[in-house]
């Protein structure tokens, strides 16, 4: 007989620990990314969005409704750019 909780057995066999918990459980707890994280995480957004944006200008290939879909996405990964570094 072990004296180990619920929990504690519940804990034990999951390999991927804190990643059961709910995303409403994590957000109350305030869980923050390491700098390292928000600097790729931001970076990548940003890289993405500005390369979508080069893919939407006049000279690219494609339709003009193509062209804004593609220049809104840039915009919207820019923006989810800035959102990532300050969270």
């Amino acid at each position: 007989m072990s004296n180990a909780t619920n929990d504690d057995k519940i804990q034990q066999t999951k390999p991927w620990g804190d990643a059961s918990r709910s995303l409403v459980n994590q957000i109350e707890a305030g869980s923050k990314d390491c700098m390292s994280c928000r600097i790729v995480g931001s970076g990548t957004f940003a890289g993405v969005g500005i390369y979508a944006l080069t893919k939407s200008r006049a000279a690219a290939p494609g339709t003009p409704g193509q062209k804004r879909i593609i220049g809104g996405l840039g915009i919207a990964l820019l923006v989810g750019s800035v959102i990532r570094w300050y969270q």
